[in-house]
């Protein structure tokens, strides 16, 4: 694998400047500190008007230079700067992930998916981390999200669409335990391939021997908005939720809780803004949330509907008519 075929100069400065990956332990008292997403999106904003143009032009600027061209402060000036300095150890850590089968990319890069940026916009994360044919992320797919715990009809369920989705599209989900694993390994057990948007462990997950083969096969990607050795959090959970959403052509909910979990502050977001048409199992038994997720704009889908599709992407576009949505439930 070439670092040059997934970062340009502009990324690689993007990556230092954004991601946590290749800080030293003392990073914060060193005021080493990445910009947030929200940062980035304002000092792009001043770098693309300013001469400097691109982030690659930010490199061998002094703190000075940068006050003056960016009209940011001079702490602001002094942050850049010392992101920027750890070039060297950064390029050293860049050679070994790489070296190990898995890349880095960002919003500056070629191999970005374009998706991503055309469904999420600013949100879209400057940078990810994965493993796998990074190309499978331009082809879309359908997005297959719910509860970790899930009962014996939501497992049928999740299995008959990993099943036929495989026929035509990439199943996405985030690679939990219950819907998203049940609905991964369905997929990829029909011959089909899956996406994977991690919130945490990335090396750790890679190094699975059966993942790593599927992997290597090109059946599966694995990627992550987060750095590749990042414990779990709740907000990371969440913050990948739109990944997965804003890689997808559908989506379908399984199983979820009501007004609270993973499961639905994702739905409701991708709901909200529109990210993709969101697909919702229904049926009498189904958790009080999927009632929910349709009250505010969620498509039913039933077993019926699921045995009758002979081509799930299709029957989704056929079926598909946004309708109605009770506000007050964003409120």
């Amino acid at each position: 694998m070439d670092i040059r075929d997934y970062l340009s100069d502009d990324g690689q400065a993007l990556l230092a400047l954004c991601s946590n990956f290749a800080l030293p332990e003392n990073a914060r008292s060193e005021g080493l500190e990445p910009f947030k997403l929200s940062e980035w999106n304002q000092l792009a904003r001043q770098i693309h008007d300013s001469d400097l143009q691109t982030p690659a032009g930010l490199q061998g600027q002094t703190a000075d230079q940068l006050t003056k061209s960016l009209a940011v402060t001079p702490d602001l000036a002094e942050r850049i700067v010392k992101l920027l300095e750890r070039s060297g150890r950064l390029a050293l850590e860049l050679e070994s992930l790489f070296s190990r089968g898995l890349w880095a990319l960002t919003r500056m890069d070629q191999a970005y998916p374009n998706r991503l940026k055309k469904t999420l916009k600013h949100h879209a994360p400057t940078v990810l981390f994965g493993a796998g044919d990074v190309t499978l992320l331009q082809k879309g797919g359908l997005a297959v999200v719910g509860s970790r715990n899930i009962d014996e009809a939501g497992t049928r369920f999740a299995q008959e669409v990993g099943r036929k989705a495989a026929a035509s599209v990439p199943v996405i989900s985030g690679g939990a335990r219950g819907t998203d694993r049940i609905a991964m390994t369905a997929a990829l057990e029909a011959g089909g391939k899956s996406v994977g948007a991690l919130p945490d462990s990335l090396e750790r997950t890679v190094r699975q021997p059966d993942l790593r083969q599927l992997l290597l096969e090109g059946q599966l990607v694995l990627l992550t908005p987060y750095s590749p050795t990042a414990g779990f959090s709740i907000g990371a959970a969440m913050g990948r939720n739109k990944v997965i959403y804003g890689l997808a052509d559908f989506a379908v909910i399984v199983s979820s809780d009501y007004q609270t979990g993973g499961t639905w502050a994702g739905a409701t977001e991708a709901l909200k803004n529109r990210w993709c048409p969101v697909f919702v199992r229904g049926s009498e038994d189904t958790p009080k949330g999927n009632q929910g997720l349709i009250k505010l704009g969620g498509v039913l889908l039933t077993e019926k509907d699921l045995a009758k599709a002979e081509d799930l992407p299709a029957w989704f576009k056929e079926n598909f008519k946004p309708k109605p949505v009770e506000r007050d439930l964003f409120d």
